[in-house]
């Protein structure tokens, strides 16, 4: 990881003992399941990747801090008239802070904080690491939905917020289509740029996060045992999903990524979760750390409960929700059911498999029967001249050609409201 140094919980404080000492939630990193990716890293990346006590313990603070900025405009909002608030914030991300006379306090400090562009943005690799994105096609979106959140639902205390939100298990097509945008938004060309779609989304999903983490600490059913709602440690661990979990899973198909891309789309996925409040200090600067980091959410992972099972099924039926009633569209649908639930029990095993809820299936097998193909197809992309470019052009051109019509069907809210009740 980039750094071990202190967090600040969400009062700025450093994590206190007594909130880490409830903690229930951080699995064992020296349990027999991670001797073997333990052995991998060391022969791959020459360290041994093994938490110290000293990065246990900073782990723990992690998981117990929240985002003090954005929990501070959320605590602003509560002192303006409905509504309000989240009009300053507009105002201020679409015309700047400036134009706010006399702006809140918590607002301006927000505002100083993503206004900064940090002296290691590299412009190049971003616009790199977006044509990465886009050239993969729909496999990407494969990889996200069925590896990146179905793994990140074994660890149950990380998915406690979408249990607590109803948001991916009663709306779990609408919350996919505005996960969707999301990523566009942040992976286009020119995205992250102040006035971009996707730095505003990228700052509209933080401020959502911190309303949703008001909503859970002040509910009597959330458990202190699970750490802070949507805390750093967790948070930096989304950042994974999108970034060296995301090259792992279509790597696992046959995918080809020179070291250049890779570095690209972890770099990319540093500075998004620098505007989404991360603390700087955890996140990962190379694909080297990346995968230290990686090991380290893995190692500590906490155990499933009956949630995962919830969560993991409502997310493999979200495939008939986006088909339509005739018969060559619910065929599809089933094929295309059995090919996500294959591949996430090829990329987690089986036994991830079983606590997600998920059928067994041949269709396990398809995934790496077909990298021999894959791969060829991926030399002949590189070996022809213009070939990148164009499948880059023709992902771009799938997303845009699709993304509306998902919104539309499934009314999903691109404006990333959070939710104004908690369904447990």
């Amino acid at each position: 990881m980039a750094s071990t140094a202190p967090l600040t919980n969400d009062t700025g404080a450093p994590g206190a003992p007594a909130e880490t000492a409830v903690l229930t939630r951080v699995g064992d990193p020296n349990r027999p399941g991670m001797r073997l990716g333990r052995t991998l890293f060391k022969l791959v990346y020459g360290s041994d990747p093994h938490p110290s006590d000293g990065q246990m313990a900073e782990i723990r603070r992690q998981m117990c801090a929240g985002d003090p900025l954005a929990d501070a405009v959320v605590a602003m909002y509560a002192e303006l008239p409905a509504g309000q608030g989240r009009q300053l914030l507009d105002q201020a991300l679409t015309q700047g802070i400036d134009s706010i006379d006399k702006p809140p306090t918590a607002l301006r400090d927000l505002f100083a904080h993503i206004d900064h562009e940090p002296v290691w943005l590299d412009r190049d690799k971003l616009n790199l690491a977006c044509d990465v994105s886009h050239r993969v096609g729909l496999a990407g979106e494969l990889v996200l939905r069925n590896l990146s959140l179905m793994g990140g639902y074994m660890g149950a205390a990380a998915a406690k917020p979408l249990v607590f939100t109803a948001q991916l298990d009663r709306r779990t097509a609408g919350r996919l289509v505005e996960t969707s945008k999301f990523w566009i938004d942040v992976t286009t060309r020119g995205g992250l740029e102040r006035h971009a779609d996707g730095f505003r989304s990228a700052v509209r999903v933080r401020l959502m996060h911190a309303q949703v983490r008001a909503m859970l600490r002040q509910s009597d059913k959330w458990d202190p045992g699970w750490g802070a709602p949507i805390n750093q440690w967790d948070a930096m661990a989304t950042i994974l999903e999108f970034s060296s979990i995301f090259l792992t899973g279509l790597r696992a198909i046959g995918y080809l990524f020179s070291k250049q891309e890779r570095e690209a789309v972890i770099h990319l996925w540093r500075y998004v979760g620098y505007l989404m409040g991360v603390d700087e200090r955890l996140l990962p600067a190379s694909e080297a750390d990346s995968m230290r980091a990686l090991y380290h959410v893995t190692a500590t992972i906490c155990e499933p409960d009956e949630d995962t099972r919830r969560l993991g099924q409502a997310l493999a039926d979200a495939t008939w929700q986006f088909a339509d009633d005739s018969f060559f569209s619910q065929r599809l649908a089933r094929l295309e059911y059995n090919l996500r639930v294959g591949y996430t029990r090829y990329v987690l095993g089986d036994e991830a498999g079983d606590r997600l809820g998920l059928p067994r299936t041949l269709a396990k097998y398809a995934w790496p029967a077909q990298i021999p193909l894959r791969v060829g197809a991926e030399l002949v992309r590189i070996g022809v001249p213009g070939l990148n470019r164009a499948l880059v052009s023709l992902g771009q051109r799938a997303r845009q050609k699709q993304f509306p019509q998902q919104v539309q069907r499934h009314r999903a809210d691109t404006s990333f409201t959070p939710v104004t009740r908690l369904a447990r």
